[in-house]
């Protein structure tokens, strides 16, 4: 699935589905970093009987294809990555983000710096994601009635607004955003629903 934001930004949707079956035939192309993660991850999740560490294992393994499918990404020397671990293109000019959430992986494609993340509504915690609301947010959501469908897309909406910016100024989880910075991107921000997901992207 491609999701064109603009001339200078595309999204990549892919389901790990995509590859079930064909990780023998994929690992050849992708890059050691995302070998590794897949190969170390599955081997947990083999080992303890966990389907979810299974799944995230398929992620990873995803993620590193679709740099090869769409960037042609096959080695680590052709990435570097910030002082937060954020990966960039070492020859610059191409900005690249993804990000994961159950069978699906996105990946953002943009001329300029870009953001992206990705999570399923019923998941979203409301004593988690008011840490990072401000005031009128806050308020915002009183429009809502508790815990309904409604209220549950508007609050993945900021989470995914949150840390698709973490993620589009580098510093991700690693680093907090004043309300200067976030007030400066949140106008920026395109959000898409995807079955019970959300997804938010935000280019520089």
């Amino acid at each position: 699935m491609v999701w064109k934001i603009n001339n200078n930004c595309q999204i990549f949707i892919e389901k790990t589905d995509s590859i079930a079956g064909r990780q023998k035939e994929i690992i050849p192309h992708v890059s050691a970093y995302y070998v590794d993660k897949y190969t170390t991850i599955s081997e947990k999740g083999v080992k303890t009987g966990s389907n979810r560490l299974c799944g995230t294992a398929n992620q990873e393994l995803l993620a590193g294809y679709m740099l090869y499918k769409y960037l042609g990404i096959s080695s680590d020397e052709q990435l570097v990555r910030n002082e937060h671990g954020k990966p960039e293109i070492a020859d610059g000019g191409t900005f690249f983000n993804l990000a994961h959430s159950g069978p699906y992986v996105v990946l953002a494609i943009s001329d300029r710096p870009v953001g992206v993340d990705i999570e399923q509504t019923k998941r979203m915690s409301f004593k988690v994601a008011k840490r990072i609301m401000r005031k009128e947010q806050l308020d915002k959501l009183e429009g809502f009635e508790n815990e309904s469908e409604a209220f549950q897309i508007e609050l993945a909406k900021y989470w995914t607004q949150y840390e698709a910016i973490m993620k589009l100024v580098g510093t991700g989880f690693s680093g907090e955003l004043d309300d200067k910075t976030m007030e400066a991107y949140e106008k920026r921000v395109v959000f898409r629903e995807l079955e019970d997901y959300v997804i938010a992207v935000v280019i520089k």
